[in-house]
């Protein structure tokens, strides 16, 4: 039977969940609250003094296990979206020593890391900066209701593939019982990120092009080139992050930035700005793909389900396809 199906998210999560219902036959139609796709595989685009920049400000790479997920990155870099990344990547501690990180196969997604989620979101119906609120209606018939007292609908099938805290907010509000997938989301924990974009108008080579570091308020450095203008993105620890997790950007900004000047002596950034993922690292996950509603007609993923990497997302995302294709 054909159906009239609803995915809100487009992320990694929602893209593999609305392929699948697609390929199942299914009229589909994503919603994202975002100017943009890719969730936290987005990236900024800055004019700088330095001069114009793009930044991956959230995940910086992404690697593949199942054959899922190693399809697209390989029908990904066969169509320009994607191609795997051989930069000098080490973990540094806090007295200095430093070791290459080991394995391998690790991608990126071109000409930013949202390339990937655009190229597999390619042929489906997406509606940016529509943020959906609550579901009224019943299960088969749901209507979404949006911040802007929009709404769309029927449909018969709904996808949520939203970060727990605002999928308890948006299931709690909606009409229906979905007390067991607010259950399991608040079981979730899901640690916060601080993440800083910096310009340089001089060159700078660390001897790294990304790094794990450990001891310190920054968790991940890496840099786009070493010669000017130099793009370097900053992202700073759980525990940090959630210290300071209402400071102005700017104070963010200042002092991680001082951070890296003090260990490895970068120059002052001719423009810099912090970003804070509320939802950035997942700490303890659900441990299953996907969850449906009782009636069948509602069901949630996420890389929340399964563990903080983006293949989590997408695979994910396929179980919740496949659970409401049926």
């Amino acid at each position: 039977m054909r159906m009239n199906v609803a995915v809100i998210g487009a992320g990694l999560a929602g893209a593999a969940a609305a392929r699948v219902l697609k390929a199942n036959g299914h009229d589909v139609s994503l919603f994202d609250k975002g100017r943009g796709v890719g969730g936290r595989m987005s990236s900024r685009r800055a004019q700088t003094p330095a001069g114009a920049l793009r930044f991956n400000h959230g995940a910086q790479y992404v690697t593949a296990q199942s054959d899922s997920f190693t399809a697209l990155l390989t029908d990904a870099a066969a169509a320009g979206a994607a191609q795997t990344w051989d930069g000098r990547l080490v973990s540094i501690d806090r007295g200095g020593n430093q070791a290459d990180l080991r394995g391998g196969g690790r991608w990126i997604g071109m000409p930013s890391m949202n390339g990937l989620v655009k190229h597999a979101l390619a042929g489906l119906n997406i509606h940016t900066q529509r943020r959906a609120t609550k579901l009224i209606g019943e299960p088969g018939s749901w209507t979404i209701k949006f911040e802007d007292g929009s709404s769309e609908g029927p449909f018969e099938r709904i996808a949520l593939t939203l970060p727990p805290e605002q999928l308890i907010d948006f299931l709690a509000r909606s009409d229906g019982d979905f007390a067991p997938l607010i259950a399991a989301a608040k079981h979730v924990e899901i640690a916060p990120c601080w993440t800083v974009m910096a310009a340089l108008d001089q060159p700078f080579d660390p001897g790294f092009d990304g790094a794990k570091l450990l001891g310190g308020a920054v968790r991940w450095m890496a840099l786009t080139a070493t010669t000017a203008p130099v793009g370097v993105v900053l992202q700073a620890s759980p525990d940090w992050s959630t210290a300071f997790l209402e400071d102005e950007p700017e104070s963010v900004a200042k002092a991680l930035c001082e951070e890296v000047f003090v260990r490895f002596g970068m120059p002052e950034p001719v423009w810099r700005t912090a970003h804070r993922w509320r939802y950035a690292m997942v700490t303890e996950a659900v441990g299953s793909p996907t969850q449906i509603d009782d009636s069948g007609s509602v069901g949630v993923a996420g890389d929340w389900r399964l563990g903080g990497k983006a293949e989590s997302a997408w695979l994910s995302g396929e179980a919740l396809g496949k659970a409401l294709s049926g």
